[in-house]
This record gives structure tokens, C-alpha cells and sequence, in this order.
């Protein structure tokens, strides 16, 4: 490939050779094979044009491919049947890449935090008007079963016909790590309760186990999970208990439960003087 401009960047991969078949004595052929022909030269400027797609049918390519030939020696094939390159003269943008994943774990593990890639976007070179319609890159389609332990990997771009995105792949870390049980006695508040009366529950603690990751394990304290009762339901309460309703825990967190799940209660009224 000859008389590239500088400003030309080629988004489609180049083809680096073409595939013929010949027919002729042994020796000839032999010939051929000891001796490889020169390059078949591609001129940019000959081609070039306001498409920025440049085709070339093979038979202009096989006119130049038979002033290397013999005469005796008659072509059989050749492929391909055109040659395609795609090039623009503007400008690329960055676009943002998307993390195409079918990933699961073992029983006991979990995928613990957000899934790392070494570029969350990368720049798109393409004609002008293919240009304006990408809006982001996707990534080949990861797959991995089982994960029992962090993962980090390469991973391709799809590619985009007439488009180049550089960098063309990327780095990913997907963190993963065992999960392990966490108990913990955790005090219960009430809501809905007037300023006139004061509600005990019985316990005032309740015990709560989880499954927390096992970086997260020392994180994990009584001020983390809120826990409470709402005064309203003991208007529709006929048992005196009062279930326990969770009102927020940490993310990380998995199959909480709550030992006992309802608690026993009395209600006081304040006495004022």
C-alpha cells in the first residue's frame, strides 16, 4: 500500500495477500514457489475517493498479477473477487463501551463489587455519516461459569463494519469471593409512635444472620441494619406481637434473616406532671 496520507486513517484491516491457483508444468511451478512474486502494489491515491471506501474489482488486480506470470502459466482462481478498504479523513470520537456478560458463581460465592474494565471508552474512527450512528462499542460476549475466585481477562471489541476502535480490546477484572456467615444482635426502634406513649419489645434485640463477602465481614456492624416496628399495627394486632420489618442494610448483604422475626410488646403511656 502506497501514497497513504498521513491524515487517512484505515479502519478496516488491510489484506495482506490474495489466494491464486495455477496451472503449468512442475518446473514452473516450482519456480514460482522458490521464488515468490514482488508485491502487488495498491496506489491510494488511484483509488481514493470522497466515499471513504475505496473498491477494488479483482480483475484489475489480476491484470497486475499476470505481468508476473509466464506465459504458459494460465489462472485458475483467485479470491477474493473484490478488494474493500475503508478509510476515513475525519476526526474520531469517544464513545463509551458496554460490557456484554453471561457470569455466575459458586454456591458459596459472589460476584462482590462492580465489574472493572481498563477503558470505559474508546476512540471510534469512521466515515462521517457512519460515524454520527455509533453511540457506543460493545464488547465480545464473556462467558464463565462457576467463578470461584477473582477473574481478569482480555477482551476483544466487536467489531464495527468500516469503523476502527483504538484501543481494540480491553482489560477486565471481575471481582469474586466467598461468601461467609455473620451474626449479629441487632436493637429494634419504632415508628409511628405518638410523643405520649412508650412501646418495649421483648427482646429489645434482635439476633440476624447473613452472608456477607468476606472483605466486608469486619464493615459489617449493628449500625448498619435498621430494624424496626410501627406503633400502627398494634391497632390490628390481636397475637401482642409485632413483626419486624427491615428498613435498610448494605448491598453486599445476602439472605438476612431475623431470629425471631416478631417480638412481644407493651405499651406506656408517659405521665406528665
Amino acid at each position: 500500500y502506497t501514497n497513504v496520507p498521513d491524515k487517512a486513517f484505515i479502519t478496516s484491516k488491510l489484506p495482506q495477500n490474495v489466494e491464486v491457483r495455477l496451472r503449468d508444468r512442475g518446473t514452473v511451478l516450482l519456480n514460482y514457489a522458490l521464488n515468490p512474486f514482488s508485491p502487488l502494489e495498491i496506489n491510494f491515491e488511484t483509488y481514493a475517493n470522497n466515499k471513504e471506501q475505496i473498491s477494488i474489482p479483482a480483475s484489475q488486480l489480476i491484470t497486475e498479477l499476470k505481468k508476473k506470470l509466464v506465459n504458459t502459466t494460465t489462472l485458475m482462481t483467485f479470491a477474493p473477487d473484490t478488494l474493500q478498504i475503508y478509510y476515513t479523513m475525519t476526526e474520531g470520537k469517544k464513545v463509551p463501551v458496554r460490557l456484554v456478560s453471561e457470569l455466575n458463581t459458586q454456591p458459596q460465592c459472589v460476584i462482590s463489587g462492580a465489574i472493572l474494565l481498563s477503558a470505559d471508552s474508546v476512540m471510534v474512527y469512521a466515515p462521517q455519516e457512519l460515524l454520527n450512528t455509533i453511540t457506543e462499542v460493545s464488547t465480545d460476549s464473556v462467558r464463565a461459569e462457576n467463578l470461584a475466585d477473582t477473574l481478569q481477562s482480555t477482551v476483544f471489541l466487536a467489531p464495527v463494519k468500516g469503523a476502527k476502535a483504538v484501543p481494540d480490546k480491553i482489560e477486565i477484572t471481575v471481582p469474586v469471593e466467598e461468601m461467609i456467615l455473620k451474626t449479629l444482635e441487632v436493637p429494634l426502634t419504632t415508628m409511628s409512635l405518638p410523643s405520649s406513649l412508650k412501646l418495649l419489645t421483648f427482646p429489645a434485640k434482635v439476633k440476624v444472620e447473613c452472608m456477607v463477602p468476606m472483605s466486608r465481614f469486619s464493615q459489617l456492624n449493628t449500625d448498619n441494619i435498621n430494624l424496626v416496628v410501627d406503633y400502627k399495627k398494634t391497632r390490628q394486632n390481636t397475637s401482642k406481637k409485632l413483626p419486624v420489618e427491615i428498613v435498610s442494610y448494605p448491598d453486599y448483604v445476602l439472605n438476612m434473616q431475623i431470629k425471631p422475626d416478631s417480638v412481644e410488646y407493651i405499651l406506656e403511656e408517659f405521665q406528665f406532671d
